[in-house]
């Protein structure tokens, strides 16, 4: 060396710029790095565990290691720069130039070996070039500019130390006195993780006192368990070998997680900046100081593998493997995300739900254990999700996947039975893989293995339970597991470019299906949980929904639920959802709430029974619908059925009677109504045939917003006649008309014991106590010219409502029995000819309040005179009937004191006009009149005391006239009635005639 030297003061300058730049720039900071590969290296050819052991003395750094001690060959390396011993190209320091790292903190280097030892020394250089007159160049290499530093690695001098005992090789170094050593042992104590993980062949590394062991244990199926313990910690990663790298995952609390940003390491630390969330030590071409990526380096080989190392992992941790989306942090970043997600995307090792076997018999097992019809109306619990997939059996799992993927080389599912471990169920569905530790999650006994697919051709839907992923995976194809489809992973699903399923278009998919209602009800129930507002209520728009009847339609808006049924009735006139489907959801996205009475109450079911009223599927659901209903709320229209009748005739449903019906005693022989068919009775019940019209008692004919007399009903037209307007509801009981006469008392009976039509006889106005008081007989007479017991008004007129028990009822009775109030030419015709009758004796007080009723409806236009026919004869105030010829109406009371009563008609003085009108009778005012005979004195009302005690008196308004008093008062009457008579008072225009008291 000494020689070149001489002979080339140029390659002396050149040999001293070339170390300087391997010093300065290719192995800065890389102390230790460098002298644990040589360590590892020598381990490995040695067969022995790698130990590194680094310790400082003053100002002496000792670094020993076992394995293979120095060689020839290793001389030769070392003092070459560009040289190398190592004839493996695997090991890992293979350009042998990585020892001149030791520059970096020392220019006297001792290499102790069991074969021998060596020196290199800076001092010892600049003797030999001195002693030997070799020409120093000009030009500086050192940091120091203008000063020239002779190579320290390029000669060797020998030495006899030897290695510390224990170690085949120890290196020592002396450390420059502006070396911080402290800082130095801190920089290498930090590196000792990174170097354990990248030269696996080094297993101890011990930095001062600080001992770091690395052991591995071997997972199955190329999976290993790395790990590193210190000084204050012990960490854990989990190692995949592949073709060309090596791949490691972090673990934390017994699961992998994604590494932070990292560099390329090969298989040291280089200054490639990665993003991959795995730590890759790979085997590929380097520059000389392993910093840099050779041009033309492979690295899409380096993804070869890296789907294997996903499906080793936990099906529910695989997804940690993918890059997320982002710039590249360098271009060999950029070209392995490319690559490794190319590998990902096209290799099957993505869990999906398990298939179900044929005919979806385990799907639909599993919406039988979750679905339970007590929930509908109360609260109950479903097995997990977890218990029914271990419910079916591993080799039945076996079999489905191996008909899934047999003669498909290409297809997108394959039984996960080659790479992968068999990983518990607990880690396929997520069930308890919380409670294993680390050597749980691979001590435990080996389950089904899970299927896996392709990205590619997978389905993920955000979100996804256990419940709806048993429901949907033999519906939608390959479905990504529930563990790896929650809203964490969306991005990382993103990436695989595995296909996305939304609300939209799994109601899209539900069309068509062929599915047990309860496996409906399931699925409504874990869809449930996703519908969180009105855009997803939207999405679901199109669900489909098995109705009662056995159709399958689409979308929940067109449809009704009835949350009273507990089996299904085949109602084909509405949508109504199949009572074992019935959720709540459905309700959330449109469908209408319906009872048994709405369900009664379509309109399309009146226009079924309009066109087909004998359909038997239509009468079967109709009855076992109307045992669940209220009958007040039914449609009179349900009478449209046709029923037999006890000689098989088919007639409507209001023309027949239930046996022992009590309503059959009370009508006409010739009545149109029939016993129905017993058999009928048998199958339904009564309740359901009285719901829709068979007749038991009274039927109520109801309607709401009538708009005319359109019922069916005896003389209808000429209620409808009296009213003002259309009533806002119309309810009559039916088929009155066909009462017997002489059945009438058990008839009010009946109607008034039963609530439904008790209230129809109190309404005056109504349909119902207008026939009873037109058309009702007891006795030949109209209820309607009845009066009852506790009403005076008309007594001794009218004959008086004595049915035992119901005579006493005056709230049930008075509205179908006369009433003073309501006078109708039959009321007054009866009234008029009661007057005219002699043998009726009633009170002057009754004929009076008689006549004045019967006037005050003329006056108010409620009577008609043309609708009257009057008597031959009138009731005189005295009780005398008379002839017309000899009555007059009292008009002035005064002539009631001097004309006989049985000349006088009275009622009020007020309608006495009207009165006198009505029975076609003079006035007493017009037909008599009077003169005083008795002569008085005059005075006024104020100026008499007398005057002032009868206005208190009869309280009487204050008067204008005169006053007259007389000692006795006289009056003559002439006219119609000529007499002379003493009266007490008497009037005259505006003046009063009073005889004073003796």
């Amino acid at each position: 060396m000494l020689a070149a030297w001489r002979d080339s003061p140029t390659r002396l300058r050149e040999d001293a710029a070339t170390e300087a730049d391997l010093v300065r720039a290719g192995y800065r900071d890389r102390l230790l790095t460098e002298l644990a590969q040589n360590a590892a290296d020598a381990a490995a050819k040695a067969g022995v565990v790698g130990r590194l052991v680094v310790r400082l003395d003053g100002a002496h750094l000792h670094i020993a290691n076992t394995g293979a001690p120095l060689d020839l060959s290793g001389v030769h390396a070392l003092t070459a720069l560009r040289a190398s011993g190592k004839s493996d190209v695997t090991a890992v320091g293979r350009f042998g130039v990585g020892f001149t790292a030791v520059l970096s903190v020392s220019d006297e280097i001792e290499l102790r070996s069991a074969t021998g030892s060596l020196r290199f020394s800076r001092d010892l250089t600049w003797d030999a070039l001195r002693h030997n007159d070799i020409r120093i160049p000009d030009s500086a290499a050192s940091d120091q500019p203008g000063e020239f530093a002779p190579p320290v690695l390029r000669m060797a001098w020998p030495t006899e130390a030897v290695p510390v005992a224990g170690f085949d090789t120890e290196v020592v170094l002396r450390l420059r006195p502006d070396t911080d050593a402290a800082a130095l042992l801190a920089g290498l104590h930090d590196e000792a993780v990174d170097l354990l993980l990248e030269l696996p062949a080094l297993q101890h590394i011990t930095i001062d006192a600080a001992e770091f062991t690395s052991t591995t244990n071997d997972l199955g199926d190329g999976l290993q368990e790395v790990r590193v313990a210190g000084p204050d910690a012990s960490r854990t990663w989990w190692q995949y070998r592949a073709p060309h790298a090596r791949w490691l995952l972090p673990v934390r609390n017994g699961r992998p997680t994604a590494a932070a940003p990292d560099v390329l390491r090969a298989p040291t630390r280089s200054d490639e900046e990665l993003s991959l969330p795995a730590l890759l030590i790979a085997d590929i071409a380097m520059q000389p100081d392993r910093r840099r990526l050779l041009p033309g380096a492979r690295l899409p080989e380096l993804a070869a593998g890296y789907a294997d190392f996903a499906r080793a992992l936990p099906p529910r941790d695989r997804l940690v493997l993918v890059p997320s989306p982002g710039f590249a942090r360098s271009e060999a970043d950029g070209l392995l995300r490319e690559a490794l997600i190319r590998e990902l995307q096209t290799k099957a090792w993505l869990p999906i739900v398990v298939a179900p076997s044929a005919g979806s018999k385990a799907a639909e097992d599993a919406a039988a254990a979750l679905f339970d019809p007590v929930s509908q109306h109360g609260s109950s619990t479903t097995p997990s999700s977890a218990e029914t997939l271990l419910s079916v059996s591993p080799a039945a799992d076996s079999a489905v996947r191996a008909e899934t993927s047999a003669g498909d080389p290409d297809s997108p599912v394959a039984a996960d039975t080659g790479n992968a471990p068999a990983w518990p169920d607990a880690m396929s569905t997520g069930a308890g893989a919380e409670l294993l530790d680390d050597s749980a999650l691979f001590d435990a006994p080996a389950a089904d293995p899970v299927d896996v697919a392709v990205p590619t051709r997978a389905s993920a839907f955000t979100g996804l339970t256990d419940d709806l992923a048993q429901l949907l995976d033999d519906v939608v194809g390959p479905l990504v597991i529930p563990e790896l489809s929650r809203p964490a992973h969306a991005e990382a699903l993103g990436v695989l470019d595995v296909h996305r399923l939304g609300l939209a278009r799994l109601a899209e998919l539900s069309s068509g299906l062929e599915r047990a209602p309860h496996w409906w009800y399931s699925l409504y129930e874990a869809l449930e949980l996703f519908v969180g507002d009105p855009l997803a209520a939207e999405e679901l728009g199109a669900l489909a929904v098995p109705l009662a009847d056995g159709r399958l339609v689409t979308g929940p808006r067109t449809t009704v639920l009835d949350d009273q049924l507990e089996v299904a009735i085949p109602v084909h006139w509405a949508r109504l959802v199949h009572p074992e489907a019935a959720h709540p959801l459905l309700a959330r996205l449109g469908a209408r709430s319906a009872t048994a009475e709405d369900l009664l109450s379509e309109p399309d079911l009146r226009a079924e029974l309009e066109d087909h009223p004998d359909d038997a599927d239509t009468i079967d659901a109709v009855l076992r619908l109307a045992v669940l209903a209220d009958p007040a709320a039914l449609p009179a229209w349900l009478s449209l059925i046709e029923l037999p009748d006890i000689d098989g005739e088919l007639r409507p449903a209001d023309e027949l009677l239930l046996p022992d019906a009590p309503l059959r005693e009370l009508l006409v022989e010739d009545s149109p109504f029939t016993a129905i068919d017993p058999a009928v009775v048998e199958g339904y019940g009564a309740q359901a045939l009285r719901a829709i019209g068979v007749g038991w008692d009274f039927t109520v004919v109801t309607e709401a917003d009538p708009t005319g007399p359109d019922h069916d009903l005896d003389d209808e037209d000429r209620w409808w006649s009296t009213l003002s307007d259309d009533p806002p509801e119309f309810a009559a009981i039916r088929d009155l008309d066909l009462v017997d006469d002489a059945a009438w008392p058990e008839a009010l009976w009946q109607l008034a014991s039963a609530p439904r039509t008790r209230r129809l006889l109190t309404d005056r106005n109504g349909y119902t106590a207008w026939w009873l008081r037109t058309n009702a007989r007891i006795g030949g007479t109209p209820l309607g010219l009845m009066r009852h017991p506790s009403d005076t008004e008309f007594a001794e007129l009218l004959p008086t409502f004595a049915v035992p028990g119901l005579a006493d009822d005056a709230t049930a009775m008075r509205a179908i029995l006369a009433d003073s109030s309501v006078i109708t030419p039959e009321l007054a015709t009866a009234l008029l000819n009661a007057l005219a009758d002699p043998s009726k004796t009633p009170t002057p007080e009754v004929v009076s309040r008689t006549h004045a009723t019967l006037a005050a409806a003329v006056a108010e236009d409620r009577l008609e005179l043309t609708d009257l026919d009057l008597p031959d004869r009138v009731r005189a105030l005295s009780g005398d009937v008379i002839d017309p010829a000899q009555a007059l109406v009292l008009d002035q009371p005064w002539f009631g004191l001097a004309v006989p009563p049985n000349r006088l008609v009275a009622g009020d003085i007020e309608a006495a006009s009207t009165l006198a009108t009505l029975l076609d009778l003079p006035l007493v005012s017009e037909s008599v009149t009077a003169e005083i005979l008795t002569p008085g004195r005059r005075t006024t009302w104020s100026a008499e005391p007398l005057g002032v005690v009868l206005r208190q008196l009869f309280s009487l308004p204050r008067q204008a006239g005169d006053l007259v008093l007389h000692d006795d008062l006289q009056v003559r009457l002439h006219g119609a009635i000529e007499t002379t008579a003493s009266v007490p008072w008497w009037r005259d225009g505006d003046t009063v005639h009073v005889r004073t008291p003796r």
